[in-house]
């Protein structure tokens, strides 16, 4: 394993600052929680937003904004915490082999006794745990400041399932960004088209909730497959959990596959 320690001791450093942001984005949602609760005034606010608007928060109109799931719901997981944890996992995934490529560290271990697959598998999964890791750190952030300004209706189990959705759409972007940056060697490519399915997922999932036409296309966008439903309070769907993992597994599949077949181009 040692493409993974490799990649974990030379990213730390990032890590432990994408932790800390995620501390106080999750900190300044939870403490404000207080303010929040039971203020109608918000509720009308929501009311006035547009249908696109409203779906791109998570808002359902059976779970007011001022209780603590439709809080939690539109604050942290449906834009704090997906907004962080997507650009993380973009810029990790782009690093593990494109990046890696283009400024010549992979050249090194490439001379080793071990093969590009192997290389290649270690250093993603070294990118899908600190990406996870980031993704703990704001769970026990939420759980942990929400038992101290008293979230009623919402227990870290609940807060631990929206978590690992809010992940599981972040490690589709890491794998569509590893996958395009294994195929083509370059950083550019690999952040370009994982930005481009994270803004256009989040795009049409908006103009669906708006236009009549466009819902039926809304079934291509993750952004809807997270934010279909409150996990707070309802149960999970194959969407939310399990297709996109499937999906990347896929995208990494194709990827590497590519990169075992091309010859690689260093500085």
């Amino acid at each position: 394993m040692i493409a993974l320690s490799r990649l974990l001791a030379d990213r730390r450093r990032d890590a432990f600052g994408w932790a800390i942001g995620t501390i106080a984005g999750v900190a300044a949602v939870v403490g404000l929680w207080p303010s929040v609760e039971g203020n109608q005034d918000i509720e009308q606010i929501v009311e006035d937003l547009p249908p696109s608007l409203r779906a791109l928060l998570g808002s359902q109109a059976d779970i007011p904004l001022s209780s603590a799931p439709g809080y939690l719901q539109a604050r942290l997981f449906s834009t704090l915490l997906p907004i962080l944890l997507i650009v993380y996992a973009i810029s990790l995934g782009a690093r593990a082999i494109g990046a890696a490529e283009e400024d010549g560290t992979l050249q090194l271990p490439m001379t080793g006794p071990i093969t590009r697959r192997r290389i290649a598998l270690e250093r993603i999964a070294g990118s899908t745990v600190l990406l996870v890791a980031v993704g703990a750190v704001g769970w026990a952030t939420a759980a942990g400041l929400g038992a101290l300004v008293g979230l009623p209706d919402v227990g870290a189990a609940r807060m631990a399932l929206a978590t690992l959705a809010v992940a599981g759409l972040a490690l589709l972007h890491l794998a569509i960004a590893a996958a395009v940056g294994a195929a083509t060697g370059r950083r550019g490519p690999a952040v370009t088209t994982a930005s481009a399915v994270a803004v256009g997922g989040f795009v049409l999932h908006g103009l669906a909730a708006s236009a009549e036409a466009l819902r039926p296309a809304r079934a291509l966008s993750p952004w809807w497959w997270l934010l279909d439903r409150n996990l707070l309070v309802q149960d999970p769907t194959f969407l939310a959990l399990g297709l996109p993992p499937i999906l990347a597994t896929i995208a990494l599949l194709l990827g590497l596959a590519t990169f075992e077949r091309r010859d690689l181009r260093f500085p």
